[in-house]
């Protein structure tokens, strides 16, 4: 779930711009986890921030915080 105004591939830019113009900056981004990705769609998301060399991930579970919101589409757990 993203603002209409912000896609995919423009966020991603955003973060290779910022530590390609400040190499000494920390640059850090959040996955929000339970809207219906799949575990390749993650691989790719950790992917494509490594090539645009993001130092920081973060992952949060997404939480319905009432009836009005959306589901909890599935929790995406792993035995690793």
């Amino acid at each position: 779930m993203r603002d209409y105004r912000a896609g995919y591939r423009q966020s991603i830019e955003v973060l290779r711009v910022a530590k390609s113009s400040a190499p000494q900056v920390v640059t850090k981004t959040s996955i929000m986890l339970g809207l219906g990705e799949a575990e390749e769609d993650v691989q790719k998301t950790l992917k494509d921030l490594r090539e645009a060399d993001v130092d920081v991930v973060t992952f949060g579970q997404y939480l319905r915080p009432s009836l009005r919101h959306l589901s909890v589409h599935r929790y995406l757990l792993s035995d690793r």
